[in-house]
């Protein structure tokens, strides 16, 4: 039997962290998503060989597979889309490579669920799809799942603005490849709009529910990332105790650590450091004295200077950070930037290489995009945001108004 993984979307939602990386490439505590994604299959004995649907970055996914993965058990094949295809013209694009039934995981979810149950399921059930789906407390963002008492999905609607229940999509199948005749070759298909509709109203699709002893997470926003280092943080917790410190990693007597929080081999962390909980310091991060982090991730090769303030924001590879920064409200900064000293951001998404000198943010408006104009911006920031970024905001609105996905993604130029 094979295994595709669909890992070749842009992760647009994940940006700047995604910028730099395809998404399935995503580190969780360090370790590439696509790799906790292989090690469950190579625990499915009944899987000789995976596919991997590529597009984006594609060689950042294949030079990780040779490199760190050479000596992974399995066959792993690469199949390159020629264009984007989304999730249904992926699969079709692999029809000359699967069996009669092939497993579907989409590169994006984080999650240790046994894939097996779903092959067992669908080996169970007559029809043509057998979908992995899971409760969450967000149903709108997701595909949403209606069942009747056989498991047989009688409803499926994508991200509807009134779920009728909280049961979702995982993104995870089990597909008979007859499924493949009904999608078009060589255009962008959705799987979950175009193609499980059509066959939950033929009665051809079933569900088999992921149970709570499993964490699943799809990793698309900057909050789901957070998400899947606390979970990630919580499991390690119940085993290991409530922090990890590598062995060759330097954390001196007088640093406070209030876990969960993993200090990754090769970070190097200065006197008077707080380390407050759900924060990852990834490899080879220097910080230095009386930092303080809390619910921060840092991906690795990150340098931090004294006396700066990370909370509730991620920092990319290679980042560095001034004396005196303040990074809170879900800052993202992408691989390779630079924070100069003294500055404070709020909630701003950094592009990879920027050097931030000054306050340069674009603001969350909670305003109609169109009408972001001088004379028409309030006075004071409605999100409370210090003077001087609101000043710097209206005057650059003045030259040139943001455009739509500026104020909505709060980027950092």
């Amino acid at each position: 039997m094979k295994a595709v993984i669909l890992a070749g979307g842009f992760g647009t939602r994940l940006r700047p962290i995604s910028s730099t990386r395809p998404k399935p490439m995503v580190p969780v505590l360090g370790k590439p998503n696509l790799h906790y994604i292989l090690e469950t299959i190579e625990r499915i004995n009944e899987i000789d060989e995976v596919i991997l649907s590529v597009h984006y970055m594609r060689g950042e996914i294949r030079e990780f597979i040779e490199e760190r993965m050479a000596d992974y058990p399995k066959d792993i094949r690469f199949v390159n889309d020629p264009m984007p295809l989304e999730t249904g013209g992926a699969i079709k694009n692999v029809e000359d490579y699967v069996g009669d039934d092939f497993l579907v995981i989409y590169g994006d979810v984080f999650t240790n669920f046994d894939f097996s149950e779903l092959i067992d399921a669908h080996k169970k059930n007559d029809g043509l799809i057998t979908v992995a789906v899971t409760k969450v407390y967000d149903p709108e963002r997701y595909g949403v799942v209606e069942t009747d008492d056989g498991n047989r999905i009688v409803h499926f609607e994508e991200k509807p603005k009134r779920p009728k229940t909280n049961l979702v999509d995982a993104g995870i199948y089990m597909v008979n490849k007859e499924v493949l005749k009904a999608i078009p070759e060589g255009r962008e298909v959705y799987f979950e709009r175009e193609v499980l509709p059509k066959f939950v109203g033929q009665g051809e699709v079933y569900a088999h529910r992921i149970s709570r002893e499993y964490y699943w997470i799809d990793l698309g926003t900057p909050d789901d990332l957070f998400y899947a280092h606390q979970v990630a943080l919580d499991t390690i917790a119940k085993e290991n105790g409530y922090f990890v410190i590598k062995e060759d990693a330097e954390v001196p007597e007088d640093v406070e650590i209030q876990g969960p929080v993993y200090i990754d081999e090769g970070a190097k962390i200065g006197h008077g450091v707080k380390i407050k909980a759900y924060t990852y310091i990834g490899p080879n991060t220097i910080v230095e004295d009386r930092a303080y982090f809390k619910r921060a991730i840092l991906i690795g090769n990150d340098i931090v200077k004294e006396r700066s303030e990370i909370k509730d924001s991620i920092l990319g590879e290679g980042v560095v950070v001034g004396k005196n920064v303040i990074l809170k409200e879900n800052a993202v900064v992408g691989d390779y930037a630079r924070i100069y000293d003294n500055l404070v951001i709020y909630g701003a998404k950094v592009l990879p290489w920027k050097k931030v000198e000054e306050y340069e943010a674009y603001i969350k408006i909670k305003l109609d995009p169109t009408k972001v104009r001088p004379g028409v911006t309030p006075e004071r920031c409605p999100l409370g945001l210090p003077e001087c970024i609101y000043t710097k905001f209206k005057a650059i609105a003045g030259e040139k108004p943001p455009c739509d996905e500026c104020i909505e993604n709060q980027w950092l130029f």
